[in-house]
């Protein structure tokens, strides 16, 4: 264990990330026991050990918006119940309203519908911080970071949201240099499997009870009706799978502006 205790005193488990270190073990797919590779974050609320829904990222962050009744940017007003959405006038297009209410359900469809109206908040919102910034530059604040000694010995976490929701970084620091690092993006919070308490995780709750239309038989079962409830929280697996092929070879060698790395 690198942390016994947090700077306040209080007691950190094992299982906790600055604690936790990743070793890859292939094994057989063993849908009967260990069924995903996906590392499975709980959070503790004094009681129970919650699995969070992100809702996929879009969902959540509009209904806690919606709740909070905080933001109000001109652009994007939040009421208590709805977050309404105003674009300006564009070369192309007339001047725009959208407004999204707090539904019902949270379910598929509202997952996939509120990722859409996400679209126009955040186009919204990156027009209010463009005109902040140019704020900035005008009053001559032109400083886009602050000198920063690495300490000797650290332990920190930084949350923030991304796309897909909750995104995590959690950082031990022995010697000046990074002793332990794990992070928590979105996918696995949604994608990890039932835990030992006996809780699903979000993906593997949402398609549990979920009728089968699909007409295919056994031998021929594309599991659409699945795939489209899990599809509706943006998985990216890449984020939550690690392997280990041995060696360090190279499966595949890609050249593009963008600067992919090898695969």
């Amino acid at each position: 264990m690198f942390v016994t205790h947090d700077p306040l005193g209080n007691p950190v488990d094992r299982r906790h990330p600055w604690n936790v270190h990743t070793i890859p073990k292939p094994q057989k797919r063993d849908f009967t026991n260990k069924y995903s590779w996906v590392m499975s974050p709980r959070w503790f609320d004094g009681q129970n050990y919650l699995a969070l829904d992100t809702g996929g990222g879009p969902l959540a962050r509009l209904w806690s918006t919606a709740l909070s009744g905080l933001v109000d940017i001109g652009y994007i007003p939040a009421t208590g119940s709805r977050v309404i959405i105003n674009l300006p006038k564009t070369a192309t297009m007339p001047e725009m309203t959208f407004e999204w209410k707090i539904p019902q359900w949270s379910n598929t469809i509202e997952r996939d519908r509120a990722r859409t109206y996400f679209q126009a908040y955040a186009a919204a919102a990156a027009l209010y911080f463009v005109e902040k910034a140019l704020d900035e530059v005008r009053r001559g604040n032109t400083q886009t970071w602050t000198p920063f000694q690495v300490p000797e010995e650290a332990i920190s976490c930084g949350w923030t949201e991304a796309v897909r929701g909750v995104l995590s970084h959690h950082m031990v620091i022995r010697n000046g240099k990074i002793a332990n690092y794990q992070p928590w993006p979105p996918t696995p919070w949604n994608a990890n499997p039932r835990d030992i308490y006996g809780t699903p995780g979000p993906y593997e709750d949402a398609v549990q009870n979920t009728p089968i239309f699909e007409e295919n038989g056994p031998d021929n079962f594309k599991g659409i009706d699945i795939m489209r409830t899990v599809r509706s929280f943006d998985p990216c697996l890449p984020c939550g799978v690690h392997m280990y092929l041995g060696n360090g070879k190279v499966i595949k060698q890609v050249h593009s502006p963008t600067m992919l790395p090898d695969v």
